[in-house]
C-alpha cells in the first residue's frame, strides 16, 4: 500500500498543471505573431542590400538587418543560457549601429520641399503634411523600385520583361537624382503600401509640375493618373520634359482608381488646379497610364464638362461604362486619345483596338496610336516619341503651343545612362542574387 500510495503521489507532482500549460502555449502564439514581423523585416533589409543601388537604401537595409536580429534574439533566446551571458554586450555593440545606419539616412533624407517650385508636392485644400521621416521616403524611390521589379518575377512580370522595365526605368531615376528640384521632392510610394496594409492612404496628395508663364498666360494642363504600384517620379519627370503644359499628378495608394473615392478626388484635384493655378479651363486633359485609364473613365463620368480630352496609355479599360449617359452625352466635342504598345503582353492590341472602335461608333473623335515595336512600358522606352505624340494631339484639336522635337536635357542624360549602364545592368541581372 505504501508503494501505490508513493506512486501516486509521484505521479501527481509529474502532471503538468493546466494553467501552466496554458501560458507555455500563450507564450509560444506570442513569438510566432512577434517572429513574423520581424523576420520580414530582416528579409526586406537583405533584399535591400542585395538588390539596393544607393549607399543610403543599403545603409537602411543593413540597419534592418541588425535591428531584426536583435529583435529576433530578443524574442526568442532571451532566456537561453547562452544569451543571458552575452545579451549585454551584444545590445552594446548591436543597438547603437543598427540605430545610426537608419538615423544617418534619415537626416539627409529629402523633406518634400523644393527650391523654386517648378515642381512640388501639394496636398488637396492645403491639408496634409509630407511624410518625411516615413521609411519609404528615406528608403530612395529607385531602390524601392529596383527591389519591386525583381519581386515582380516572382508573380506577375516574367523575367525578360522584368529587366527590361529595370533597365529602362533606373537609368531615369539616376538622371532625375541629378535634377535639385525632383530629388527633394522625395518619394509618396509609402501611400501605395498604406493601401496595401488596409490602412487609409487617400492624404489628397498630387504632384505638380508648372512651367514658368508671363504676362497672364494661361498654360493647358495634364492631369496624369498612376497605374498599378503607386505614384513613382520616373511617369512625372518623363511628363515634365516640356514647357508647354502644366502636369499634375494625383497619388491615389496603389493605383486602384476603381475604388470608392479615386474619381471624385480626380475631379477635386483638377477643380483646385483650376482655381489656384494659372492654368486654361478649355484646355484641361485627363490621362490615364495602365490602370489608371479606369480613373480617366470615371472621372470624366464624375464630371462631363470639366476635361476636354481623354488619353488612355496602355490603358485597362471598363468598356460597359463608355454607353453611359454622362461619358456618352459629351461624345460631339470630347477629343480621346489611345497609345499603345503592339507589343504589349499585359493588355493584348486586338482589346485597345477594339475599345477605340466602339467608342468611334458612339460618335467620339478617336485617335489609336500603335508603336509596333514597343510594349507596356512605352513611356519609359520612348519618352520623347510619346510625349511628342501628346503634345502635337493637343496643339492640333486645342491650340496649344506647337512641339519642339529637338530632346531635352533631361533624356540626353537618361539615354547616356542607359548605355553606359547597360552591360552593369546585365550583369547584376545575371546574377543568382538577382
Amino acid at each position: 500500500m505504501k508503494q501505490v500510495a508513493r506512486n501516486l503521489t509521484d505521479a501527481g507532482s509529474s502532471a503538468i498543471h493546466p494553467m501552466s500549460l496554458l501560458k507555455k502555449i500563450l507564450v509560444s502564439l506570442l513569438r510566432i505573431l512577434a517572429g513574423v514581423p520581424i523576420v520580414s523585416l530582416i528579409l526586406g533589409g537583405l533584399l535591400l542590400l542585395v538588390l539596393g543601388t544607393t549607399l543610403r537604401g543599403r545603409s537602411v537595409g543593413l540597419s534592418a538587418v541588425l535591428l531584426g536580429g536583435i529583435l529576433f534574439c530578443s524574442v526568442g533566446c532571451w532566456n537561453r543560457a547562452w544569451f543571458k551571458r552575452t545579451r549585454r554586450r551584444f545590445y552594446a555593440a548591436s543597438l547603437p549601429i543598427g540605430l545610426l545606419l537608419y538615423l544617418v539616412p534619415m537626416l539627409v533624407a529629402p523633406n518634400g520641399k523644393t527650391g523654386d517650385g517648378r515642381v512640388r508636392n501639394c496636398f488637396l485644400h492645403g491639408e496634409g503634411t509630407f511624410p518625411g521621416y516615413s521609411p519609404w521616403n528615406v528608403i530612395p524611390e529607385i531602390d524601392q523600385i529596383a527591389v519591386g521589379v525583381n519581386l515582380l518575377r516572382l508573380r506577375q512580370v516574367n523575367a525578360p520583361e522584368a529587366t527590361r522595365l529595370r533597365s529602362l526605368v533606373l537609368p531615369i531615376y539616376e538622371a532625375m537624382d541629378a535634377d535639385a528640384d525632383f530629388h527633394a521632392l522625395g518619394s509618396v510610394i509609402g501611400m501605395g503600401y498604406r493601401e496595401l496594409l488596409r490602412m487609409e492612404f487617400r492624404t489628397g496628395h498630387y504632384y505638380l509640375f508648372l512651367p514658368e508663364t508671363t504676362g497672364g498666360e494661361k498654360l493647358p494642363c495634364l492631369i496624369f493618373l498612376h497605374g498599378m504600384g503607386g505614384n513613382t517620379k520616373s511617369c512625372l519627370w518623363v511628363l515634365s520634359q516640356q514647357t508647354q503644359c502644366a502636369v499634375i499628378a494625383p497619388t491615389f495608394g496603389m493605383g486602384n482608381w476603381d475604388g470608392p473615392g479615386g474619381a471624385e478626388f480626380v475631379v477635386e484635384v483638377a477643380r483646385e488646379a483650376l482655381a489656384t493655378l494659372p492654368i486654361d479651363p478649355e484646355r484641361v486633359f485627363l490621362m490615364g497610364y495602365s490602370n489608371g485609364a479606369m480613373g480617366v473613365t470615371r472621372a470624366a463620368i464624375q464630371a462631363p464638362g470639366l476635361f476636354k480630352g481623354l488619353i488612355y496609355l496602355s490603358p485597362i479599360t471598363e468598356d460597359e461604362l463608355f454607353s453611359t449617359k454622362e461619358f456618352s452625352t459629351r461624345n460631339q466635342d470630347r477629343k480621346i486619345l489611345f497609345l499603345h504598345g503592339g507589343r504589349d503582353q499585359r493588355i493584348p492590341r486586338s482589346l485597345v483596338e477594339g475599345t477605340a472602335g466602339f467608342l468611334k461608333r458612339l460618335g467620339f473623335d478617336v485617335r489609336l496610336k500603335v508603336y509596333d515595336e514597343d510594349d507596356h512600358y512605352l513611356l519609359f522606352s520612348q519618352p520623347e516619341v510619346v510625349l511628342g505624340d501628346v503634345l502635337e494631339w493637343m496643339t492640333t484639336h486645342f491650340g496649344c503651343r506647337p512641339w519642339s522635337s529637338s530632346p531635352s536635357t533631361g533624356w540626353r542624360a537618361a539615354g547616356q545612362l542607359r548605355t553606359s549602364s547597360r552591360r552593369t545592368l546585365r550583369g547584376v541581372l545575371a546574377s543568382p542574387a538577382a
